[in-house]
């Protein structure tokens, strides 16, 4: 059989809603499926408005579960999964994020599937201490998993040293970014500062807010914060914390895929969430060249050095938040330099291409074996 015949990938994902993983397994099978591969999505909760965005020569199936009570739909989705492994037992499988590797390894060893098995880790592991038994679960399936995929340094760490898994199972694949050529000339003189992350509590926007409040009266009438991501609940809370604070008109909520007219107007990208395994929104501001200040949490280190090409803060601390944000409003050369220098570290160390080609040599590795 040749590889061509054997180039087919299933891949397990809870949906395809906008977020840092989802836009990455996009550009990887989007580019791999231009390279012969038979590719397969399985969406567990819905398909997800990123769906449209893919290669029509991708299928994507969604297993369309309606009941809401916990128990029914937890047996629904195995019941599901199980009968897809019976059906088609030997499939390269990759898991990406808790939920997908939770209920797909568990289907995968009771249907008894010949497949070998791909997890993608794409955070730190806080996220076990909200869900009971799931990392008692996940230490478990770990020795069943034939590789473990992280984006991070900081992510391997916590599988060696907190879950038990073997250095040899883990491969690390930083996330990748495709450059923009030049960073077009901006078409307005206001203080544009911008943050990329789906609001969720622990992206931490109200330290911002509070952070930018308190500079408000040092910064032109004019500046803008630009929040772009999807709503998960908190959008009205932190609408009534800007009014509170008197800069809601300064603050604009914003859902969108289409970033680059909003970045090349803007002055600093900001990550000041509470944890992060390697965020896309410092690589997404480094591609336009802009300056960065993000908090020192997990693989952030891996991509920033301090005062090099980005500052980094200790987290939730909104008052050192300030002062760097005014620092970079101020010092307009030194901010230029350390966008420039950003930029020539995702050119250098995080191209696209180069992410893309480390994931087909481990989906060959595995559908040669």
């Amino acid at each position: 059989m040749t590889l061509k015949n054997i180039k087919k990938i299933r891949v397990i994902i809870g949906s395809l809603n906008v977020g840092g993983t989802e836009k990455q397994l996009l550009k990887i099978i989007n580019n791999l499926v231009e390279k012969e591969w038979k590719i397969e999505v399985i969406t567990i909760k819905e398909k997800g408005v990123l769906a449209k965005y893919l290669n029509k020569k991708i299928k994507v199936y969604n297993l369309n579960i309606k009941n809401n009570l916990k128990f029914i739909k937890f047996f629904t989705i195995l019941f599901k999964l199980i009968r897809i492994f019976k059906k088609d037992p030997t499939t390269l499988t990759h898991f990406f994020l808790p939920q997908s590797y939770i209920f797909g390894m568990i289907s995968s060893i009771i249907s008894n599937a010949k497949c070998k098995l791909i997890m993608s880790r794409r955070s730190l592991n806080l996220y076990q201490k909200k869900i009971l038994f799931s990392r008692t679960v996940e230490k478990i399936l770990h020795k069943k998993v034939d590789k473990i995929l992280v984006n991070s340094n900081a992510i391997r760490k916590q599988l060696i040293n907190e879950e038990g898994v073997s250095e040899k199972k883990i491969e690390v694949i930083y996330n990748g970014i495709k450059l923009k050529k030049n960073k077009k000339n901006r078409t307005n003189n206001n203080f544009g500062i911008v943050i990329i992350a789906n609001l969720i509590p622990y992206k931490n926007h109200a330290m911002l807010l509070k952070a930018l409040n308190n500079i408000k009266k040092k910064l032109p009438n004019n500046w803008k914060l630009y929040c772009i991501g999807r709503d998960d609940g908190i959008k009205r809370n932190l609408k009534n914390l800007s009014k509170k604070l008197k800069i809601i008109n300064n603050i604009h909520w914003i859902e969108t895929l289409k970033l680059e007219k909003i970045l090349i107007n803007c002055d600093l990208g900001i990550l000041c969430s509470k944890e992060e395994g390697f965020p896309n929104a410092i690589l997404e501001y480094f591609s336009y060249k802009l300056p960065v200040i993000s908090s020192d949490v997990g693989g952030c280190r891996e991509i920033i050095k301090n005062n090099k090409n980005g500052i980094l803060l200790k987290k939730n601390n909104y008052e050192e938040l300030s002062k760097a944000i005014f620092y970079i409003y101020k010092n307009k050369k030194d901010a230029k330099k350390l966008g420039f220098e950003g930029y020539k570290t995702a050119k250098k160390r995080f191209d696209l291409n180069k992410m893309i080609k480390s994931h087909e040599e481990e989906y060959i590795k595995y559908v040669k074996s």
